[in-house]
């Protein structure tokens, strides 16, 4: 019979639990800007659906001394990223066209950079 630590370091390794790197730099991402404020974090999702697979979308909070927001989209590929960007930069949501474009820095290195450390 296995005994029981075995059979937990095993799971962890086959789950990659334990691990501490971060989901998002695994992916590639779009930076949108002139969001309407009326969309949330699940249409901003169903919108970007049809171009490739979404990974995880982050909407900025809705604060009042802007007239709209920003997200990152994120995606599986940098080919997916690209031509997302390309087509959907100037599309019209809510009556507002949007802009989109590669993401200047990763997850990653927005961290180093903005000081950010995640413990």
């Amino acid at each position: 019979m296995e005994s029981e630590t075995t059979y937990r370091e095993r799971n962890v390794e086959a789950r990659g639990y334990g691990q501490s790197t971060d989901f998002r730099e695994k992916l590639f991402s779009i930076q949108v800007d002139n969001i309407n404020l009326v969309l949330d974090q699940m249409g901003l999702w169903s919108i970007f659906k049809p171009f490739g697979r979404v990974r995880d979308v982050y909407l900025s909070p809705k604060n009042t001394s802007r007239r709209s927001l920003y997200a990152f989209v994120r995606f599986e590929t940098m080919e997916e990223a690209t031509k997302v960007a390309r087509l959907s930069n100037g599309m019209h949501v809510y009556g507002w066209p949007i802009a989109s474009k590669l993401a200047s820095f990763g997850w990653n290195r927005r961290r180093i950079v903005e000081g950010f450390r995640h413990q």
